[in-house]
């Protein structure tokens, strides 16, 4: 690892200098052309290659579950920003699997609120562009990080030391299987009052040490859910193909799954069997099987992420300024960059006939379409995602479309503020930089109370 240093960038000459210092390689272009392709996915031709990421905005009604006026807000702004798909933030399927009190909850009694959210989202692109969009929505369960009143409820799928320790839950039982069983009732109900609502696509959520996820790693844990990789896996496949029988033929199944939830074996995903306790090594081998099995179901698009971002978010979201209290990242995040993007790059080899989208890319600013179009080039994903950048620069995929170029001054800043807004758990999350009017208050909000608590 390189020592850890802020973007300082101007470049992409600088960015080629950086690489080559660190015997790096990203695949780079200044033919932007490539971004503006339509895909296929499906039956559906997305316009071009940009997706929306799933970000949460804490910002749901606490009693309803309903998206709030703030949410639909962001999604209209994400719809007449340019690009082609939204991948819509975690939806929970259970009161006590929600990850907050404001996650956003779906039942039949608030149908009608999400019916708006997908109609309202639809229309503002048609209205700016002539055409749909596709709209995914993400179906989650937070398991051992369960918070559904604003305290720890954990539900966790087995017993991990690593996690155990780090989050006080040594004493806390394991789900049982009938408990696992039911969850697949509920992730199947979820999904049929989401395809009504409106959405084109469900997500299996299956990330971040989220119940789904947990299970993929589970070698310990006793019964039907756990142990082998045909029972590890059961949960995700069987829910998958339940849904893929059950929902309208418009409505397709995905999933938004990790490769790499980083615990020593044999408590962790994608990772090598070894002697260590405390040491872990990438082994994408369980993963790929997992990928290539859930497209030969017939998943049309698969999305990646890696690690716990409770605990390596420099992992997945390569950034500047920790949470507070949280030390600097351990490492130059242009090596993280690098590192899940040759991540996606191995997955998009691995199911070259189906679209994987990218991410991570947001600590790049101004400089990532070049990187975005080199990748395409050079096939190592087929979609380019924003999350973090998409919070700060709802617009930026007009603008690089249309002008060539990301405005250094709207770019995410990868200050952590729209995350410490969710981990403080009072506010709504979103830009402070980019949309202060809004959410400066939302964090400072946030932080009075985490500092009267004595959080901070």
């Amino acid at each position: 690892m390189s020592e850890f240093r802020r973007f300082n960038l101007k470049t992409l000459d600088d960015l080629k200098a950086e690489l080559e210092r660190l015997g790096m390689y990203l695949p780079l272009s200044e033919d932007l052309s490539v971004l503006a392709e339509p895909v296929k996915v499906g039956s559906h031709t997305l316009s071009n290659r940009f997706i929306v990421q799933p970000m949460e905005g804490v910002d749901a009604d606490p009693a309803s579950g309903n998206p709030s006026e703030l949410t639909c807000r962001r999604y209209r702004r994400f719809a007449e920003g340019g690009s082609s798909m939204i991948w819509a933030e975690a939806v929970a399927v259970v009161p006590d699997g929600r990850s907050n009190p404001k996650q956003m909850l779906i039942t039949k009694s608030n149908l009608d609120a999400y019916k708006r959210l997908v109609d309202e989202t639809k229309q503002a692109a048609m209205d700016k562009y002539g055409h749909e969009i596709l709209f995914v929505v993400q179906l989650t369960h937070s398991g051992r990080f369960s918070k559904p009143d604003g305290i720890p409820a954990p539900l966790k799928a087995q017993h991990n030391p690593h996690l155990d320790k780090a989050l006080g839950m040594e004493t806390v039982d394991v789900v049982s299987d009938d408990y696992l069983d039911r969850i697949q009732d509920d992730f199947i109900n979820c999904a049929k009052l989401c395809a009504e609502a409106g959405f084109d696509g469900v997500d299996m959520k299956a990330v971040h040490g989220y119940l789904i996820a947990e299970l993929l790693g589970a070698h310990r844990r006793p019964g039907k859910y756990g142990g082998s990789y045909e029972n590890r896996t059961r949960f995700i496949k069987e829910c998958s193909m339940r849904m893929m029988r059950e929902l309208p033929p418009e409505c397709f199944v995905t999933s938004r799954t990790t490769v790499l939830e980083p615990c020593p074996y044999p408590y962790g995903w994608g990772v090598a069997a070894n002697e260590s306790d405390t040491d872990w090594n990438i082994d994408l081998t369980e993963p790929k099987q997992l990928l290539r099995e859930l497209k030969d179901m017939g998943m049309p698009l698969l999305n990646i992420s890696i690690g716990f971002p409770r605990f390596q978010p420099y992992m997945n979201r390569p950034h500047d300024n920790s949470l507070v209290g949280a030390p600097p990242p351990p490492e130059y995040p242009l090596e993280g960059v690098v590192r899940f993007q040759n991540i996606i790059r191995d997955i998009q080899m691995e199911i070259p006939d189906i679209p994987v989208p990218t991410a991570g890319l947001a600590w790049l600013r101004h400089l990532t379409p070049y990187v975005a179009a080199g990748m395409i080039k050079e096939k190592w994903c087929t979609l380019i995602g924003q999350g973090r950048g998409a919070f700060a620069y709802p617009d930026s995929v007009n603008d690089i479309l249309n002008k060539g170029i990301m405005d250094p001054k709207k770019c995410c800043t990868t200050c952590s503020m729209c995350s410490q807004i969710m981990k403080d758990g009072v506010a709504c999350g979103g830009c402070v930089v980019r949309d202060r009017e809004i959410y400066g208050p939302e964090l400072l909000k946030g932080r009075v109370v985490a500092k009267a608590k004595g959080l901070d």
